[in-house]
């Protein structure tokens, strides 16, 4: 007796799918994410949530080296973003209304050292600017598109700066305490 050969294995179905089935397929998956983008926009998404800064502030209580200046009773809409002090340098993120970015840096180092460190060498000094009784420097394009505002005390360099207008450094500087 002769044995018959053994039968083809059928082709597995996904050797008879198109580039079209994968297609549709991703169409099903992508349209529940585009409703729910929609759905989430339409309603209106909620503010970030402001970061606390108790922890942070401790920690450079505790470290002892300066003193830091506390932002407080910041305008509606204004919210701190980020917090962290690290190598002795404190740094406050801080987002106004328009889109305006800044950041809010404190050290014990003097301003020949942070100053480059922070916004680098480039950029100019401008006309100096009293906020609320205390004397600030100007400074514009130490990073292109940003401006900061430089104030130095006894043991303490303070900067403000980022890709925001004037009033709105200055309105920060205005409320540190």
């Amino acid at each position: 007796m002769e044995t018959a050969a053994p039968a083809p294995a059928p082709a597995s179905e996904r050797a008879g799918r198109r580039p079209r089935d994968m297609a549709l397929s991703m169409l099903v998956l992508l349209v529940p994410v585009f409703l729910l983008v929609g759905f989430y926009r339409y309603l209106g998404h909620e503010e970030p949530p402001t970061i606390d800064t108790t922890e942070v502030f401790g920690s450079v209580q505790r470290a002892g080296q300066f003193t830091p200046l506390k932002p407080t009773d910041l305008p509606p809409g204004w919210r701190i973003a980020s917090a962290t002090f690290t190598g002795g340098v404190l740094r406050i993120g801080v987002t106004a209304p328009s889109d305006g970015a800044m950041q809010l840096v404190q050290s014990a180092q003097p301003a020949a050292t942070l100053v480059p460190a922070i916004i680098g060498t480039g950029g100019t000094a401008g006309a100096p600017v009293s906020v609320g009784g205390t004397d600030w420097q100007r400074h514009d394009d130490g990073r292109p598109g940003e401006r900061a505002l430089i104030q130095t005390s006894a043991g303490r360099t303070v900067i403000i700066f980022g890709r925001a207008t004037d009033s709105q450094l200055q309105r920060l500087a205005s409320s540190l305490r």
